[in-house]
């Protein structure tokens, strides 16, 4: 049995928990299948996508913050015009994380 990377899991763990991922919709944030993921977690993430798993991991922990917890998995996949009717995980895979803090910012200035 392959040893695992506990910081790689303990990260992609918290992604896949705070936003209600499968392993599979985790992949594809990142452009790559499933088994690539289950790598990451033994071997550990390779240094070209470290900042975008930290990135990620970031954004997920900004929305377990500000959000109630249990409305961050419909969140995420909810359509928004502002996001050029894509949800956050759509944006997330084609654009990154940045689009996404842009868009939170206008959510949350709303906010009393």
């Amino acid at each position: 049995m392959p040893t695992l990377n506990c910081e790689a899991c303990e990260m992609l763990d918290e992604i896949e928990e705070k936003l209600g991922l499968k392993e599979t919709e985790l992949a594809d944030l990142f452009g790559i299948r499933r088994p690539s993921v289950s790598g990451w977690r033994e071997a550990g993430i390779p240094r070209a996508r470290r900042a975008s798993v930290e990135r990620l991991l970031d954004l997920a922990r900004v929305l377990a913050r500000e959000v109630k917890e249990s409305r961050i998995p419909e969140i995420v996949r909810t359509r928004d015009q502002w996001l050029e009717n894509r949800s956050i995980l759509e944006t997330i895979a084609l654009h990154g994380v940045e689009p996404v803090y842009g868009y939170l910012r206008r959510l949350f200035s709303y906010q009393a």
